[in-house]
């Protein structure tokens, strides 16, 4: 065989196999040059000069095919990015088990005497096991099983191509995302206490802010301009302001912001969009006056989250569960300007809900105009300690930031939320008129339905109508409990 036959094999097979490292493969089929070819050789043409060399020097062998000449895996193909964690989406699935990460020895416990026992390896990995759950379609009436990595996504939600990484917002979140769900996990095993540092509370809450942004509610008001005017005006003057072309762009340029800028940056513009605000009582002020990354409206809800909220963790009532939707993350309630809570829902048992600060002081709740849904016995702030002990006497956690270390912890309890709340949380959401509903109990959603359709008059405005998608579920109910019968 030829040298010539030689390298196009190599290079056939280079791209065939997909083979990194093609001089490796190249090297090994080296020896069947050796080897008679069972073809004829092709005859040289008669126009073309057949190459001379030198009885003293053998003709070069042909160099190595280089890897960087032949094809790239190709690392911009779209991706199905979930708005709704995939590791959240689990825990609603019938086969979702907690794991509880463990280790194992490679020898028995009872060593044999003489022999030292082994370093302590992690279990082989396993085949992942797919998770499905129920999803409603509203619209239809209809119930599905779908695999969670194929629900509650968009694809390419963060590729910018004007980066030289196009998915480096993604890789950004990543990080957030890392700190969030091993808390979230923790929250989950009840046996585990809860604590956070000031640095990973920071970085949670961002990640919930971006959970809430980039969901189907939020970004469809983008796409579809859907504002109220005060939004709208806001959102008008920031597109002049750093001469962006379209609506949508500002959502995406708001995005990368939120994920990309540090605590101290986040801090600053909350306090400039807090002094444009009281410049004048007019509700126009902050618009008028601030220029910042973000446009001011979003900048104030971001920055309220971030700066202006404490975490508490609610648990559901035994016999009751909270759903999912796609506009579920960042539900609240409250008045126009300003929000009470913010909601999370991280499993069917468990919610992490931002009460908002100021909320919380009771001065403020004597001028509101409407009291929460949710009460006090709902609320409890963490226990904290801090590094830079002890305080001053005087010490004022809202203007004294001296003494505030990232390494300070927060340790956080579980509050027990009962049924009647859980179902009211629910109802939030179903308000919202959704195109999806997720649940892991059948009656747990259908007891959310009838309680909400015995509040809505009261508490909504919207007031859907759920009846023939509750009576759904109650014929399904009770041909379940036929059957265990």
């Amino acid at each position: 065989m030829n040298r010539d036959c030689l390298h196009t094999l190599a290079v056939n097979l280079t791209y065939v196999f997909k083979v990194e490292r093609p001089d490796f493969l190249y090297h090994f089929l080296e020896p069947l040059s050796s080897f008679p070819s069972p073809f004829p050789s092709p005859s040289p043409s008669p126009s073309s000069s057949s190459p001379s060399f030198s009885s003293s020097s053998p003709p070069s062998s042909p160099s190595p095919p280089s890897p960087q000449n032949y094809p790239k895996k190709n690392k911009t193909r779209s991706q199905f990015h979930h708005y709704i964690p995939q590791f959240i989406l689990k825990t609603f699935a019938d086969n979702f088990t907690l794991d509880k990460t463990v280790f194992i020895s490679s020898t028995p416990s009872q060593d044999p005497s003489g022999f030292e026992p082994s370093t302590p390896k992690k279990p082989k990995s396993k085949k992942r096991p797919n998770y499905y759950i129920n999803v409603c379609l509203v619209k239809y009436q209809t119930k599905e099983l779908v695999n969670t990595a194929h629900v509650y996504g968009v694809k390419d939600i963060y590729r910018d191509f004007t980066e030289d990484d196009c998915m480096k917002f993604e890789k950004l979140l990543s990080k957030h995302e890392c700190t969030s769900s091993t808390f979230i996990r923790q929250v989950w095993d009840e046996e585990t206490d809860l604590s956070l540092t000031r640095a990973q509370l920071s970085s949670m809450k961002r990640f919930l802010v971006v959970m809430m942004y980039r969901g189907e509610r939020r970004r469809s008001q983008y796409f579809d301009q859907n504002f109220e005017p005060l939004t709208e005006m806001s959102v008008k003057k920031h597109m002049e302001h750093k001469r962006l072309p379209s609506v949508p762009s500002v959502w995406f340029d708001n995005l990368k912001w939120i994920i990309e800028a540090s605590p101290e940056t986040l801090l600053m513009e909350f306090t400039s969009v807090c002094k444009a605000r009281k410049k004048s009582m007019s509700p126009t002020a902050l618009i008028r006056s601030y220029r910042g990354p973000i446009h001011g409206v979003e900048m104030e809800v971001f920055g309220c989250i971030m700066s202006g909220s404490i975490a508490c963790i609610w648990q559901a009532e035994k016999g009751s569960e909270f759903i999912l939707t796609e506009g579920c993350y960042g539900a609240w309630d409250g008045d126009v300007g300003i929000q009470y809570h913010h909601l999370f829902i991280v499993s069917s048992r468990f919610a992490i809900v931002l009460v908002n600060k100021v909320y919380l002081e009771e001065r403020t709740k004597r001028n509101l105009r409407y009291i929460s849904w949710f009460g006090d016995h709902l609320h409890t702030h963490p226990v904290t300690e801090y590094k830079n002990e002890p305080l001053p006497e005087n010490f004022n956690i809202k203007t004294d930031y001296s003494h505030l270390a990232t390494d300070d912890v927060f340790k956080y309890k579980r509050i027990v939320v009962p049924k009647e709340d859980v179902y009211r949380v629910n109802s939030i959401s179903i308000d919202d008129n959704p195109q999806t509903l997720t649940y892991k109990s059948s009656i747990s959603m259908y007891k959310s339905l009838r309680y909400y359709d015995k509040v809505k008059e009261d508490l909504f405005h919207d007031c859907i109508d759920y009846s023939s998608l509750r009576r759904k579920l109650f014929s399904d109910l009770n041909r379940t409990h036929q059957a265990e019968q």
